[in-house]
């Protein structure tokens, strides 16, 4: 997602080629490395673009939004974007299958159990 008075939004499709001068917006630190990675659109052995730390979608939206300097960002496609942005496909970009999140200062075993049993199935069908 751009801002609708940027450049790039009337460009149509884009590769991440296009974009590899602009900041993007970061997951926090402590973010799996691969979720993280995917979310700043490159791979985890990559180094990571400058940009804003966001913990939430709404958070996301609004660091490309408000920032005025170029931040772009993946944008999920369930969400509305709010007038000002826009959503510019990228065609070297694979969408993400799953989001799975939940509250880690309630532990439970049965989230616990289930996450590890997520990433092992994930991993496991893409190595």
């Amino acid at each position: 997602m751009v801002r609708v008075d940027d450049p790039l939004a009337d460009r149509g499709p884009l590769k991440l080629s296009d974009l590899a001068d602009r900041p993007w917006f970061q997951l926090p630190g402590g973010t799996d490395p691969v979720w993280r990675a995917y979310w700043n659109g490159m791979t985890p052995a990559g180094e990571f673009r400058a940009g804003p730390v966001v913990r939430t979608v709404h958070e996301c939206v609004q660091a490309a939004l408000w920032n005025g300097n170029g931040t772009v960002g993946l944008a999920p496609l369930a969400h509305p974007l709010p007038d000002g942005l826009i959503a510019v496909p990228l065609t070297d970009m694979p969408p993400s299958r799953l989001v799975v999140a939940w509250v880690t200062d309630r532990p439970s075993p049965l989230i616990r159990s289930f996450a590890h049993i997520a990433a092992s199935t994930y991993r496991s069908a893409h190595t």
